[in-house]
């Protein structure tokens, strides 16, 4: 069986942005509203959903689910997790081709800027 390791993992999860991965790879509707990014949610088919940015999390506010990026593949996609992680690492090497995603070693933490 093909493990992952967590840095891997925490990579799939936190540095493809979950509104981006619903918008344009999994196609599911979506719309703003009240300032917020909402999409079908995939369970229960209500828009009482909303993203978080900070944490790169959804929700749905009906059913009471949160999804990570890899939980909302599993879900959409009906695949499993060692599936989904591959698609997600095809997926986020597409992103990086298209448009410049930070690496693990190009993200500074908050407070550490870069003096010039």
């Amino acid at each position: 069986m093909k493990r992952f390791t967590q840095n891997e993992l925490f990579e799939l999860r936190n540095h493809i942005p979950i509104s981006i991965l619903i918008e344009d790879c999994l196609k599911i509707p979506a719309k703003i509203s009240e300032d917020h990014f909402r999409f079908l949610c995939p369970l229960c088919s209500e828009f009482q959903t909303a993203t978080n940015p900070k944490t790169n999390l959804a929700r749905c506010f009906r059913c009471g689910k949160n999804f990570n990026t890899i939980d909302m593949v599993m879900t959409c996609e009906k695949t499993t997790f060692v599936e989904t992680v591959n698609i997600l690492k095809t997926y986020r090497q597409k992103l990086k081709q298209v448009r410049h995603l930070p690496g693990p070693a190009e993200i500074t933490p908050k407070g550490q800027e870069e003096k010039k």
